[in-house]
């Protein structure tokens, strides 16, 4: 198995002092939460759709899915497409899948509690079902001279156990080895057969293999072990089974191969989403289970048990070499156990409990994901509860396991973790699960942009990298106390900014897979601000910038959004020295207690210097404030469209500092991140914090100096628009990306700086004179003249670059005739469908109501011109008083058909629209005319009253005739 961070050359020589692993939490049983959350939500998605395809009318199921069709959706366009299409006839898609949908609620719900009771049923019965299928005899009956009877109470008492379990023999088991299962109140010990027989001759064998068991109770490993265990196993087969039948059914079995072939993709990828879900809980849970092995090691250890129990075992070495051992790896994945290798070496060096390996980032990646699309069903009101949800499971594994790796290391003198392998391997299980499952790529094999993706990467990599940073600050600050609550707060702090991430690709960001699909003038209308300037072909690039800035992360500012979370990334940071210069040893100078018992004899770590954060981040505000006065001023005697209209400039108001503020802040994280070497990430956020801070009051108090100076200006309220959410939460995470690239430039600077000075060396004659050698190139310590050239030149660089970014913003707007804008913001030109999808869709339209409304039409008409004609035989005023109700009555019921059909879908195709229109308004004049010949017969009326009639059906048989050539229809 991969391990992310590796150590300098030397290390695994290097000795280590005992390390007490329980020192932080081990992160496991949040592991089991995220494969628990997984099933369950697997569960309620699965079973719905089991269920309905097992009783739903196949029938009304086709005429279901011919309704989306009927409207016009192509099912292989991308989903922001897919929406649009949706959206142009919301009321008759509302209404057609109103008429044929099929709720089987009730029936789900009750599925789904018979799945729960009899995963509550296989809990309960396990312990049973172990017993008896390996026939277990009491302890007693095996210990005849009643000598290991005292032996495991004592053993019991060391493991300090509230409750004592059950000792049981498996007399036909010639193994060594013991197992604990049950129930949390009454846990059970197997022990093997043959290792009650060599208690005697191996004592030191037997202590250690049952306080090893004893572990597991008191560790409280059983009882989310086997819950997890009773769980997956109904699973499996009350749910996943069916699922798995029905979506081969629905792939290659149900319906026409048309229909098939043009739902192959999503159900392929639901089918492949579900493989994946099988190896992930399943490696997940055998990568835990192998976890707590090594945990229940060092507890009987700790407890007593010799360190020879596991020499045996360890003496069978793997086989060397790398790709000899490549097999043996793979092996291990299906193991329950560690090797007896890494147990034994466990036992000196816990450092297997700290590592961070690929494997299980990558998995819990993936759970995440797919996690996430089996939530799919939650309210869209609980978005933000999704999304803290998936994020404190995803931040909260990997920040686990990096705050122990960070304590390892600092503890054993070892290279702290960077933390940006952590987010790069779960951003990779997440980008897996997107792929291969139908959320990103819906009704296609790959989404058009798959490189959206890259977004949620990139998150992960900037809030792991924070959380390994922010870690080695604060246990460096906080030596006095433990590092359980701060380790809290500091994986808290990434949760809720990762979470305010998801939040916006959920909803915003994900339609980015297929491409961008926003309209300048959608974005700049849906402002509803006055006098924007319309939709030319040029409508300048300061609104395009407006466009995207408005789309970017960051930028929901309701409170919902988690948009104030990303300030927390610089916030923290910020607070860490004024902790440090509090915080102190422990009491009278000693050692902090658990630092003392985690590694005796390992000294305290030093603390770590927070750096100059105000400082840089007040000079970027300085810059930042003269970077606002030149765009302001720019503003001020901008043309910004219409003379006296509000709208340009206010918005113009709101966006510029923000982009200003955020361009000012990503060059602060910049500089201070090339000039820092220690916490470069946290330390580019604070200052960028700081200057963000600056700049928003900056901004605050130069437009509201600036109000009422002119016409057109507009008074700026802090609490009403976009400067804090868009500039402090983008900004924060614009900062974030600048500060990689500034942490990259400033290693690429000082080698080149490191490589001329060694060139310069090597070309230098020595003085004879000179008696001291001088230091190596390496060590030499930046000298403070050339430090302060570097600051200033750093300054000057951000000064440059405000005042390049504020002069070079086109705020002048191309004039054109005004015009209504886009009603949203997504583009509203979608592609024609190919040949086959536009035959399936006049089909759809046909078979969901099109020919059915056809023929009530032509009904009605049939009987207009039955009584019609009994009018015009008429021979007394009896008989044609009679005719004319009949008329009537033939005048309410043509109202009533072609109302019913103006409320259907429009016809997929062009051509046949302006039939369908033909048609109704035709059956429309026949309806007037007809009302007219009933209140005022006459043979004028009646004229009329016939020739509209022909019309109308001229036209149904015009209808009947395309549909048929069209392949709509069977021709009669």
């Amino acid at each position: 198995m991969a391990v992310l961070e590796d150590t300098a050359p030397g290390a695994a020589e290097r000795p280590s002092a005992p390390l007490d692993e329980r020192v932080l939490v081990a992160g496991t049983t949040l592991r089991f939460v995220l494969l628990l959350a997984l099933l369950a939500a697997a569960g309620a998605s699965m079973i719905p759709r089991t269920v309905w395809h097992l009783l739903a009318s196949s029938e009304k199921a086709d005429l279901l899915a011919a309704c989306s069709l009927a409207a016009g959706i192509d099912p292989g366009v991308p989903a922001d497409t897919s929406f649009v299409q949706s959206r142009q006839q919301p009321t008759a898609l509302a209404e057609c899948t109103a008429r044929f949908a099929q709720d089987f609620t009730g029936v789900a719900l009750g599925v789904g509690a018979a799945a729960l009771a009899a995963a509550l049923a296989v809990h309960w019965l396990l312990p049973v079902w172990r017993t008896r299928r390996t026939k277990v005899v009491p302890l007693d009956v095996m210990d005849v001279h009643g000598g290991l009877r005292p032996l495991l109470d004592e053993l019991v008492i060391v493991a300090g156990l509230d409750r004592a379990p059950r000792f049981v023999v498996d007399p036909a088991s010639r193994g060594t080895g013991a197992v604990a299962f049950g129930r949390a109140r009454r846990p059970v010990i197997r022990l093997d057969g043959g290792l009650v027989v060599t208690a005697d001759t191996e004592r030191a064998r037997f202590r250690a293999v049952v306080l090893h068991e004893l572990a597991h109770l008191h560790n409280k490993d059983i009882g989310i072990t086997y819950a997890t265990v009773a769980l997956w196993r109904v699973f499996l087969v009350l749910v996943l089974l069916p699922w798995a039948a029905v979506g081969v059914d629905i792939l290659l079995i149900r319906g026409t191969a048309d229909i098939r072939g043009m739902y192959a993709p999503f159900n392929t990828h639901a089918q492949v989403l579900g493989g994946l879900l099988v190896l992930a809980v399943h490696l997940s849970r055998l990568e835990i289970v192998r976890h707590r092995e090594i945990y229940a090691d060092l507890m009987a250890a700790r407890w007593g048990a010799g360190a020879e129990a596991w020499e045996k075992d360890a003496a069978r070495q793997p086989p060397e070499g790398r790709w000899r051992a490549l097999p043996a790896r793979f092996a291990a994945l299906r193991h329950t156990h560690p090797s007896p290798a890494l147990r034994r070496a466990s036992l000196a060096d816990p450092k297997a409990l700290f590592a961070l390996k690929a494997l299980p980032l990558l998995l819990a990646g993936l759970a995440a994901d797919i996690l996430v699309w089996h939530l799919g069903a939650l309210p869209y009101g609980l978005l933000w509860l999704k999304a803290v949800l998936v994020a404190g499971l995803v931040v909260g594994i990997g920040g686990v396991a990096l705050w122990r790796a960070v304590l390892y290391a600092l503890l054993t003198g070892r290279p702290v973790p960077s933390g940006w392998s952590v987010g790069l391997w779960l951003g990779l299980g997440v980008v897996v699960g997107e792929l291969t499952g139908p959320r990103a790529a819906m009704n296609q094999w790959l989404p058009a942009h798959p490189e959206a993706l890259l977004l949620l990467v990139a998150a992960l990599v900037l809030v792991m990298t924070w959380t390994a940073q922010n870690a080695a600050w604060w246990l460096r600050a906080r030596r006095g106390r433990r590092p359980g609550p701060v380790m809290l707060a500091g994986l808290v702090v990434p949760v809720l900014a990762y979470a305010s991430v998801l939040h916006w690709w959920w909803f915003l960001g994900e339609v980015l897979t297929g491409g961008w699909p926003f309209t300048t003038s959608g974005v700049l209308a849906s402002y509803d601000l006055p006098g924007l300037p319309p939709p030319p072909s040029d409508i300048g690039p300061l609104w395009h910038a407006v466009a995207v800035l408005g789309l970017l992360p960051g930028t929901l500012s309701t409170a919902g959004s988690l948009w104030w979370a990303a300030v927390l990334l610089w916030v923290l940071p910020l607070l860490a020295p004024v902790v440090a210069s509090r915080s102190g040893r422990g009491p009278d100078g000693e050692r902090p207690g658990w630092l003392a018992h985690t590694q005796p004899g390992s000294t305290t770590p030093a603390p770590y210097g927070p750096g100059r954060l105000p400082a840089a981040g007040l000079a970027g505000g300085v810059v930042c404030a003269a970077g606002l006065a030149v765009a302001l001023a720019r503003l001020r005697v901008a043309d910004l469209g219409v003379a006296g209209a509000t709208g340009p400039l206010r918005l113009a108001q709101m966006m510029v500092p923000a982009l200003v503020i955020c361009a000012a802040m990503a060059l602060t994280a910049f500089v201070v991140a090339a000039l820092t070497d220690s916490g470069w990430l946290t330390a580019g956020l604070g200052a960028a914090g700081v200057t963000g801070l600056l700049g928003v009051g900056a901004a605050y108090a130069l437009l509201r100096a600036d109000a009422g100076t002119g016409p057109d200006t507009v008074s700026w309220s802090l609490s009403q628009d976009v400067h804090v959410p868009y500039a402090m939460a983008l900004g924060t995470l614009v900062a974030g990306l600048a500060a990689f690239a500034g942490r990259g430039a400033g290693l690429l600077g000082r080698r080149v700086f490191a490589g001329r000075r060694v060139w310069a060396g090597r070309r230098a004659v020595p003085e004879p004179r000179s008696e001291v050698r001088p230091a190596p190139v390496e060590e030499r310590p930046l000298r403070p003249v050339w430090r302060r050239a570097v600051q200033v030149a750093a300054i000057g660089a951000v000064t440059a670059g405000i005042g390049a970014t504020a002069l070079s913003v086109d705020v002048s707007a191309a004039h054109g005739q005004a015009s209504r804008p886009a009603a949203v913001m997504l583009d509203r030109s979608t592609p024609p469908p190919s040949a086959a999808v536009s035959l399936l869709q006049h089909q759809a339209w046909a078979a969901a109501g099109g020919l059915e409304r056809i023929q009530a039409l032509r009904a009605a008409e049939r009987a207009y011109s039955a009584a019609f004609m009994a009018g015009g035989k008429a021979t007394t005023n009896t008989g044609f008083l009679r005719a004319m109700d009949r008329v009537k009555r033939s005048c309410a019921e043509i109202d009533r058909a072609t109302g019913r059909a103006t409320t259907y879908f429009t016809v997929p195709s062009t051509a046949g629209q302006r039939m369908w229109a033909r048609l109704l308004t035709r059956h429309r004049a026949m309806a007037d005319t007809c009302r007219a010949l009933h209140t005022r017969p006459s043979a004028k009326t009646a004229g009329a009253a016939g020739t509209a009639r022909q019309n109308a059906i001229d036209s149904v048989d015009a209808m009947f005739y395309w549909l048929a050539e069209k392949g709509a229809i069977r021709p009669k």
